[in-house]
């Protein structure tokens, strides 16, 4: 396999995936970690640990070196998959002059593949447990302003990046001068956002979850990847979180597959019809593909005998992390991408409107 940010991997006779780390980290890495846990708990929508190389120093720290996984025979990640499938999917929807209902159906069972086996995982890390590295915990109040603090350390800088950009598109300048001038209104709603989720639970999560974290096998979904963010501490990635922060990592990528997709319109099919008929199109699947994920997860989550949050409070704490998560993107973007800044920015103004009415 190609190599990774962070890591290389090696198959060995389609039965074992062999992962080096290739930035060693001091203490126990968290990949490891969960996927130990989830392995011995019987989860079966993961690539199962199979074996671990750690250096142990003098002081007794831990150092992985690699990991030895199960093989999971797969039709590709989540990304490439969804990038392939809709291209196909539009080319065939174009053909018609009104698209049909079901034109998205194989997609969204898939989607609601993934939002069950999401859940589960998050229902499998919400179980009690002797373990206290695993232990589900009440959040306190304390907890839940970090957790607004954590999406403001995101979205100021974000602003900041924004209050400055002279070469933005004609069409975003606007949107970002708009945002700016909510600093106050949205700092205040992150604020309310937290507050409001009394009596949720933070576990262990994914930590960086997005389509790309995701092998597409046989119409299910196995998680794979959970490293957590690599630019984080170690410390920081096994800390207990709150599960719908994965939930808003798959809810951005999805709208990051529609937009990517109209901007690398390449396929011949795509002469055959307005772009901004193909557009429409790949932003109906994003409301399709969003809406069959919640459904699936809700519907877990709803029966799990542990919920992690209280359902009153479960739109009030996905948009919380859906902030900071946009607010991730822009800085992001910004740095990497600029050509890509109007995906997380035409995102954050939408749920800037939401939260701030």
């Amino acid at each position: 396999l190609s190599a990774e940010q962070s890591n290389s991997s090696l198959i060995y006779g389609e039965q074992v995936v062999l992962k080096i780390i290739r930035r060693i980290n001091a203490g126990i890495h968290p990949e490891a970690e969960v996927t130990r846990y989830l392995t011995e708990a019987g989860f079966a929508n993961i690539a199962p640990l199979l074996g671990e190389v750690v250096r142990i120093a003098p002081d007794g720290t831990p150092f992985t070196l690699m990991l030895a996984q199960g093989f999971v025979r797969n039709q590709g990640d989540g990304w490439g998959w969804t990038q392939d499938w809709l291209h196909r999917a539009v080319d065939e929807a174009v053909l018609t002059e009104d698209a049909a209902e079901d034109a998205f159906a194989g997609y969204l069972a898939f989607a609601s593949a993934l939002g069950q086996r999401l859940a589960e995982l998050h229902a499998a890390l919400a179980r009690p447990t002797d373990n206290p590295d695993f232990t589900p915990e009440v959040a306190t109040e304390a907890d839940r302003l970090a957790w607004a603090k954590g999406a403001l350390e995101q979205l100021e800088p974000a602003l900041d990046l924004l209050a400055k950009q002279r070469d933005l598109a004609e069409d975003l300048a606007p949107v970002a001068a708009k945002l700016v001038s909510m600093r106050g209104a949205l700092r205040d709603a992150a604020h309310k956002l937290a507050l409001s989720a009394d009596g949720a639970l933070k576990t262990r999560v994914h930590g960086d979850f997005h389509l790309g974290q995701v092998l597409v096998a046989q119409g299910d979904a196995v998680i794979v990847d959970f490293e957590g963010e690599p630019a984080r501490s170690l410390e920081e990635r096994r800390a207990k979180g709150s599960p719908l922060r994965d939930v808003a990592g798959l809810l951005r990528s999805f709208d990051y597959a529609a937009a990517v997709a109209v901007a690398t319109e390449a396929s011949g099919a795509a002469t055959a019809a307005p772009i901004e008929r193909r557009a429409a199109l790949f932003q109906r699947w994003q409301r399709e593909a969003a809406g069959s994920f919640l459904e699936a997860y809700r519907t877990v989550e709803h029966a799990a005998e542990n919920p992690w949050v209280p359902a009153g409070a479960e739109a009030a704490l996905l948009d919380l992390f859906l902030l900071e998560k946009a607010g991730y993107e822009i800085r992001y973007e910004a740095a990497n991408r600029p050509a890509w800044i109007g995906i997380p920015l035409r995102g954050l103004a939408a749920l800037a409107d939401r939260i701030t009415a």
